[in-house]
């Protein structure tokens, strides 16, 4: 029997129209006979799901060559499958105990906590267990013929998850794929809790917590970036671009009412080997200082204050008998933690252990690691219409996300 959740039924709706709108401008897409230009790597924003980061605007990599000459429509959904079983974090304030801590391998430290008094700690808490649904709609707007800026905004929902609004990123997909090809019998315990289910509850170390039941919407925040593209002719003629971009983020959530300030560099190398077809390369990486204006009474979501991320790219275009293009793309993304490092040398975790398999501790260690995913993606590209589909999965499998696919489309106004 098909679930049918009615806090979903705002989804379903936006994506029946969504696949509507799809659909007819396909259909008008048929006659296009004009020759598309690629504009550099075409990609989404590959900023994760994850359960802290959203709160904030992270940015990502810009693989453009050059400035957009018209007004540019994008539409993006983002789905995630993020698992974290329930886990607490202490860190004591005693310099001696963390000194000890350092000499110890994390699951062996003792640590019996008793009150602020007896054993200060900082202590968070964290369980994760939700299907992330991300909106992106987006405005390029060129300025002159080597700047451009790009308007956006980031809208999220937590989902139970199931055939329908989430076909991959489901539980049930995901411990099926475990089961029956790899990763074995529920080994992060998600049918241990309950599948299809969403347990949103964080309290941050100075005791601020953030809960989101099924169908909570948020609306992040809005997000304007500015786009460079210098003339290099030397550079230019052997098909190696450069681009800087920078970025303002208001976070608008009331847990995080914020101003991110960014900047990034990025380099694209084009290879013609035939012609109609094309291989490109980018690599890029950017800086995000979170809150650089705070507000007051937010959550705590990571004292790294500097997100670094980086990304590398190759994408391969071919043109159709039509005119169109078919583009494959690899992403590879890499950010560093939200918790400081440092934080590894003398934590001390409480969880079900014995519950289940493995990662009963991702709650609070995937916090103080980099984080790495990689991203394979596929665009057809019209003069009138671009979409592009992709699916990311980490590797390292730390759950935030799992797996998460995303589908976006992006339309010129000539």
């Amino acid at each position: 029997m098909l679930y049918q959740n009615p806090n979903n039924s705002y989804l379903s709706r936006f994506c029946i129209v969504l696949f509507i709108f799809l659909k007819s401008t396909i259909a008008l897409g048929q006659s296009d006979s004009l020759n598309i230009k690629i504009n550099g790597l075409i990609k989404p924003h590959l900023a994760s799901t994850h359960h802290l980061g959203l709160f904030s605007s992270r940015m990502t990599q810009n693989f453009k060559t050059s400035a957009s000459k018209s007004y540019e429509l994008h539409l993006e959904i983002q789905s995630g499958n993020n698992f974290h079983a329930p886990v607490q974090a202490f860190l004591p304030e005693d310099r001696e105990i963390r000194n000890q801590f350092r000499n110890i391998t994390w699951f062996y430290r003792p640590f019996n906590y008793v009150d602020q008094e007896t054993t200060p700690a900082q202590i968070l808490s964290m369980e994760i267990d939700a299907v992330y649904k991300v909106y992106r709609p987006a405005l390029t707007i060129p300025i002159s013929k080597s700047n451009e800026i790009k308007i956006g905004l980031r809208a999220f929902q937590t989902v139970k998850g199931n055939f329908f609004n989430s076909p991959f990123t489901n539980d049930d997909s995901i411990e099926w794929f475990h089961s029956n090809i790899a990763g074995g019998e529920d080994p992060f315990g998600r049918k241990f809790y309950g599948v299809n289910q969403v347990a949103v509850n964080y309290t941050d170390r100075n005791g601020k917590t953030l809960t989101m039941e099924a169908g909570d919407f948020i609306l992040g925040g809005l997000e304007l970036s500015h786009s460079y593209y210098p003339k290099l002719q030397r550079w230019n003629d052997r098909n190696l671009f450069f681009n800087i971009q920078s970025q303002i983020g208001w976070n608008t959530s009331a847990y995080n009412n914020s101003l991110d300030l960014g900047i990034g560099l990025n380099a694209i190398k084009k290879y013609v080997l035939n012609p109609k077809s094309n291989l490109w390369l980018g690599i890029g990486y950017s800086v995000l200082y979170k809150n650089a204006i705070d507000g007051t009474n937010n959550l705590d979501l990571g004292n790294n204050r500097f997100i670094g991320s980086g990304e590398a790219m190759m994408q391969w275009s071919h043109r159709t008998t039509h005119g169109n293009q078919n583009i494959l793309g690899l992403n590879y993304q890499n950010q560093t933690s939200y918790f400081k490092k440092e934080e590894a040398d003398y934590f001390h975790l409480k969880g079900d252990y014995a519950a289940i398999n493995q990662g009963w501790h991702y709650g609070y260690t995937t916090l103080i690691k980099n984080l790495s995913s990689w991203s394979f993606l596929y665009t057809h590209a019209r003069p009138k219409i671009s979409y592009t589909i992709y699916l990311k999965e980490d590797l390292t499998v730390n759950n935030v996300p799992d797996l998460e696919t995303g589908i976006s489309l992006q339309i010129p106004f000539h």
